[in-house]
């Protein structure tokens, strides 16, 4: 049932837009939260683990049971007594009033639920990551066969005047040659470009269930952040980051085990009541009995073997190791902070240098052009000069997919990665 809405909606939304009509990097997400296999599954995930905080709760509350019984019974011994029959049923209540092992039990399904939940939270943010990626990746794949297609094509005008230059005697042979050599080199290029395309857009429809060729380009300012110091980012992610909230849990988890195991050397002590009603036609005993008890049941283990001092050892040092797992989820996290934003720092810069890399290029090629014209340039100048050129454009591309890319794992790293954050980035996408 869940397909066919996801389906019936993509429909809806094709059939309102049109099949042309272009989606940006907040639509991809929210196709993606209805279509994603892998999401779908965290989502389940989410709510089995809720059952557990119920199911713990539950042993803690009275348990109740019925039980009913009816016999035949034929004597042989002694001859010629008649079959008599026997039937009964009773009610059973207990309650615990002291057992550590099911508050225990309690206590993890709490915590089994919230782990649940932030497994959950934390498959949603790399959810956003992941469509990004796909989609940055799909916009360079364009981009990068944009511009060696352009480049194929001035190869092929220069190999032109090449020829016709080399017919009329004002050029050498070697000015085709070269020409024939870099048109050849980016036909090449236009094929791995052709692939890698189709293979990213394969990619973010398999994520999306959309048309990948109908995602919106990049074509506003990149959404450079205030200058916030390392720091700050750090105190986001002690607080926020999903990561180490996950190894807190499982920390906790491992000390409520070894609670557990304690609590199998304490008095297990619980309320008992029950009702019953007994009918039987035997000979000389009471046709009908009806009955009802209250007590207190208390249990002790006095010896097991060892086992549960050997059980106790082993949750001690489970509760040890997730300890140690936490303080280096907490130190892993710092560095992965400081990278991230170091990465995003440089990633600004770089932005601004691969533009002003470009402007270069581009200078260069129509200098080089007129140097030609005048000749104190070569054809393979100016066939350098326009790679060069194009080559910026690539770069510069994927230096701002890069760069939007490292935004968002910063935010993932400090656990403040949401739509808000995915609409921040995406306003570069916008008209």
């Amino acid at each position: 049932m869940r397909h066919y809405t996801v389906w019936l909606s993509r429909l809806i939304f094709l059939t309102a837009t049109g099949h042309a009509a272009a989606y940006d990097l907040v639509d991809a997400w929210q196709a993606a939260r209805d279509y994603n296999s892998d999401y779908a599954a965290a989502r389940a995930e989410r709510a089995a683990g809720a059952e557990l905080q119920v199911q713990g709760r539950s042993q803690l509350l009275p348990q109740v049971g019925v039980s009913a019984n009816y016999s035949n019974t034929t004597l042989t011994t002694p001859a010629g007594l008649a079959p008599y029959e026997n039937s009964g049923y009773g009610i059973q209540l207990s309650q615990p009033l002291f057992d550590a092992g099911k508050y225990t039990a309690y206590k993890k399904g709490q915590i089994g639920s919230a782990l649940a939940q932030i497994n959950f939270d934390a498959a949603e943010q790399q959810l956003i990551v992941d469509i990004a990626r796909a989609y940055f990746d799909a916009l360079l794949a364009q981009d990068t066969l944009n511009a060696t297609q352009a480049s194929k094509k001035a190869y092929q005008t220069q190999l032109e005047q090449a020829k016709a230059a080399f017919e009329l005697g004002t050029a050498t042979i070697v000015d085709s040659h070269e020409a024939q050599a870099g048109f050849d080199a980016a036909s090449a290029r236009e094929i791995v470009a052709r692939n890698q395309l189709q293979i990213s857009q394969n990619k973010l429809s398999r994520l999306t269930g959309l048309p990948a060729q109908a995602i919106q380009p990049l074509q506003g300012p990149l959404p450079f952040p205030p200058d916030n110091a390392v720091q700050d980012w750090e105190a986001l992610a002690a607080t926020h980051s999903l990561q180490l909230h996950a190894a807190e849990q499982a920390l906790a988890l491992a000390q409520q085990t070894v609670n557990e195991k304690r609590g199998n050397k304490l008095p297990v002590i619980a309320l008992t009541a029950a009702y019953s009603e007994a009918r039987s036609r035997a000979p000389e005993t009471l046709p009908l009995t009806r009955g009802s008890t209250v007590g207190i049941s208390v249990s002790l283990p006095l010896y097991a073997g060892g086992g549960i001092d050997s059980q106790i050892r082993e949750a001690l040092a489970k509760e040890e190791a997730a300890s140690d797992q936490l303080e280096s989820t907490r130190r892993q996290l710092l560095e992965n902070v400081r990278s991230s934003w170091l990465g995003v720092n440089s990633g600004i810069a770089l932005v601004h240098a691969q533009q002003q890399l470009l402007n270069s290029a581009g200078k260069k090629l129509e200098s080089t052009r007129v140097g030609k014209e005048v000749g104190i340039r070569t054809t393979l100048d100016v066939l350098q000069a326009e790679q060069a050129y194009y080559d910026a454009q690539t770069s510069l591309a994927s230096a701002k997919y890069d760069y939007l890319t490292a935004r968002l794992q910063l935010g993932q790293l400090a656990g403040v990665l949401d739509g808000r954050l995915l609409q921040e980035v995406n306003g570069a996408f916008k008209p």
